[in-house]
């Protein structure tokens, strides 16, 4: 074999890699699939986890994302008001910025709690009956085309719920949602913010149940795209969690 058919041969071969790492590195780049687990223990105390919901991105060599800021919001806000019902906390709440959580010291959680004759809360140290604080685990992953995971939140959604007003009426207080695990390969960039999207009166007027609908949404990026994604979290007075 000559000099020359060897010199193509050696170049047709750093073409090929050079191809090859190109598609390596754009279906490592490219989010497939996120996907929401509920994590549990069996009776072993191993971890399981079961899929919740899977939001696919199957066009994401059609188009790029566009991108979308992230709302800031001041401390110890009136969220919401109903007739019977006040939500108090934040409108927003980042819990992961740039891969890393979100560390609060002076969290203010979401309660959602009677109103007076004038409308304005009581607290919750004026209610009782509260219960043992309620918490359900969750494992957001995202997936892209090699079926790796390049970034990852695992996190708790944590309430206190059955507090009761001169023996009527099931509230809420200390709901919030706490990142216990976030993973972020290089090239990836992840951040995620929960707010209370709505309040609502499960009960009557008299024995009111307060509910809550939070919704964490999820921001990622890579060189090649930007994905938004969000989840629906509904709590209530009586101890509930449903996702959707």
């Amino acid at each position: 074999m000559n000099l020359r058919v060897l010199t193509a041969l050696f170049l047709m071969g750093i073409v090929f890699n050079t191809y090859a790492e190109n598609v390596y590195d754009d279906q490592f780049q490219a989010i497939r699939t996120i996907e929401l687990y509920e994590v549990s223990e069996d009776s072993e105390g191993n971890q399981v986890e079961t899929i919740v919901s899977k939001k696919n991105n199957p066009d994401f060599l059609m188009r790029l994302a566009k991108s979308q800021g992230v709302q800031k919001v001041g401390l110890g806000e009136i969220i919401m008001v109903t007739k019977e019902l006040i939500a108090l906390g934040k409108l927003i709440y980042p819990i992961v910025e740039a891969g890393k959580p979100v560390v609060t010291i002076n969290s203010v959680p979401v309660e959602v709690l009677p109103r007076d004759e004038k409308g304005e809360a009581i607290t919750a140290m004026q209610l009782n009956g509260w219960q043992n604080p309620k918490v359900a685990r969750y494992k957001v992953k995202v997936k892209n085309y090699l079926g790796v995971v390049p970034a990852s939140i695992e996190f708790l959604m944590i309430f206190t719920y059955g507090g009761s007003y001169n023996g009527a009426g099931k509230y809420i207080t200390g709901a919030q949602i706490k990142p216990i695990d976030v993973m972020v390969k290089w090239g990836y960039k992840l951040d995620a913010e929960f707010k209370v999207q709505t309040i609502m009166n499960q009960g009557t007027q008299d024995n009111p149940v307060a509910g809550a609908v939070l919704m964490i949404d999820y921001n990622i990026k890579t060189i090649m795209q930007e994905m938004n994604s969000s989840k629906l979290f509904h709590i209530n007075g009586n101890g509930e969690v449903n996702h959707y």
